[in-house]
C-alpha cells in the first residue's frame, strides 16, 4: 500500500510540472484536443479525417494530440499538409499517469485529458473529443455553442436515460453491483449531479472562465482513489452540475443506443433522439466498436469502414475485425483474473455463450 501511495504521489509531481502551452495568435481560432496511443492510432486517423472532411468554415483549426506512443507520426502531418486550415501538434504523454487504475475498456491514455487545465491553462476554450469517434458535423459550429458563464459541456451519459444500463451488475477492486447503485453509494452523487452525469466522449472546456487551480488541487486529491468509470468519474466529479452546460445530443450520439428497445430508455427526450429520428448526428461515439468482429455491422459502421479502407491502417484493422476480441482479451489474462472472471456474475451474465464455448 505504501509503494502504490508513493507511486501516486510520484504522478501527482510529474503532473504539476507539465508547462502552459503558448497559445496561437489567429483569430477565429478552434482548438481542439485528442488523445490516443498506439491502440488506438488507426482510429484517430480515422476521426482526424472524418473531422478535416466536413469542416466547412474558414477557421484555423489547431488540432493538439496527448501522445501515448503513436508510431507513425507522418500520416497525420499528411492528412492536414493539402489544407492549411488545420494544424497538429502532438504532445508526449508517456510519462504521465504510469500508476493510474486500468480496466478492460480503457487504457493509461483516457486519463491524459485531465492534464488540460495545466496544458491549456491560458487557452479561452478547447474541445475535447474521445479518438474512437467519427466526425460528420463542423465542429467550429460546437466551438461557438453558447455556454455562458457553464464551465463545461458533455452530453448526458448512458446511465441517466438507459435502464439495461443502471441495471447491469458492475465489479472491480473497490465496488461490486448494480451499476446504478456505484454512482449513487461510491461516488456520492446528488440526485441532481446523477441526473446530470455526463459522458466524457466529447467535452468542451469554457477555460478562460474555470478556475484552473482550484480545479486541479481537486484533481489531485481524486487522483489518490480509483474509479470504475476512471477519468470520466473524475470529470464529474470536478464540476457540479451548476457548473456543466447539457451538449446537445447530436455532438455525442452512441452508436450503441439505436439498437436498443423502447422499454429500454427512462427518459422520452433520448427515446426520440435514437429510436424516432429525432435528431441527425454530428459526432458518433463508438460505444460499439467497428473494428471488433461482434461489431461489424454495428450502426455507422459503415463510414468507418469506409474511411479505414483508404488509410495506412487498413490491412492491420482487418486482421483485427477477424479475431473474437472478447476471446482475446480473456487469453491475455493472468490465471488468477481468468479464474475471478469465469466465476463472477458478469461473466454468467453478460458473456456466457463465450464462457460456454470455452468449457466444451
Amino acid at each position: 500500500m505504501e509503494a502504490k501511495n508513493n507511486s501516486k504521489n510520484e504522478m501527482i509531481q510529474k503532473l504539476r510540472l507539465i508547462e502552459p502551452l503558448d497559445v496561437p495568435r489567429e483569430k477565429e481560432a478552434v482548438f481542439l484536443l485528442l488523445s490516443s496511443d498506439a491502440n488506438y492510432e488507426a482510429h484517430l486517423w480515422v476521426n482526424i479525417a472524418s473531422l478535416i472532411e466536413n469542416a466547412k468554415s474558414d477557421n484555423n483549426y489547431y488540432i493538439y494530440i496527448l501522445d501515448g506512443g503513436i508510431r507513425y507520426k507522418e500520416n497525420f502531418y499528411d492528412l492536414v499538409k493539402k489544407d492549411n486550415r488545420f494544424h497538429i501538434e502532438f504532445i508526449d504523454m508517456r510519462d504521465q499517469f504510469v500508476f493510474v487504475y486500468e480496466s478492460r475498456h480503457i487504457s493509461r491514455a483516457g486519463y491524459y485529458r485531465l492534464a488540460i487545465f495545466r496544458l491549456f491553462r491560458n487557452f479561452p476554450k478547447i474541445i475535447y473529443i474521445d479518438a474512437d469517434s467519427y466526425i460528420l458535423g463542423d465542429v467550429a459550429e460546437l466551438y461557438n455553442l453558447p455556454m455562458g458563464e457553464k464551465l463545461i459541456a458533455g452530453a448526458p451519459d448512458s446511465i441517466t436515460y438507459e435502464i439495461p444500463w443502471r441495471e447491469k451488475y458492475i465489479s472491480y477492486p473497490h465496488y461490486s453491483g448494480k451499476a446504478k447503485d456505484y454512482f449513487i453509494e461510491y461516488l456520492k452523487l446528488s440526485k441532481e449531479k446523477f441526473n446530470s452525469y455526463f459522458s466524457s466522449g466529447v467535452l468542451m472546456f469554457n477555460l478562460e472562465k474555470i478556475d484552473k487551480n482550484e480545479k486541479n488541487k481537486s484533481l489531485e486529491k481524486l487522483l489518490n482513489r480509483e474509479f470504475y468509470c476512471l477519468d470520466q468519474d473524475v470529470m464529474n466529479l470536478l464540476f457540479s452540475a451548476e457548473e456543466t452546460y447539457k451538449l446537445p445530443r447530436e455532438w455525442n450520439y452512441f452508436n450503441s443506443a439505436p439498437v436498443l428497445k423502447e422499454e429500454d430508455f427512462f427518459v422520452k427526450e433520448e427515446r426520440d433522439n435514437y429510436l424516432h429520428g429525432k435528431i441527425s448526428p454530428k459526432i458518433i461515439s463508438y460505444v460499439l466498436k467497428p473494428w471488433e468482429k461482434e461489431h461489424i455491422n454495428a450502426p455507422y459502421a459503415d463510414v468507418y469502414w469506409e474511411k479505414i479502407e483508404k488509410s495506412p491502417y487498413y490491412e492491420e484493422i482487418l486482421e483485427i475485425s477477424k479475431k473474437n476480441n472478447k476471446l482475446e482479451r480473456f487469453k491475455k489474462l493472468s490465471l488468477p483474473q481468468k479464474i475471478k472472471f469465469l466465476t463472477s456474475r458478469e461473466a454468467f451474465v453478460k458473456y456466457r455463450s463465450m464462457v460456454r464455448s470455452l468449457l466444451k
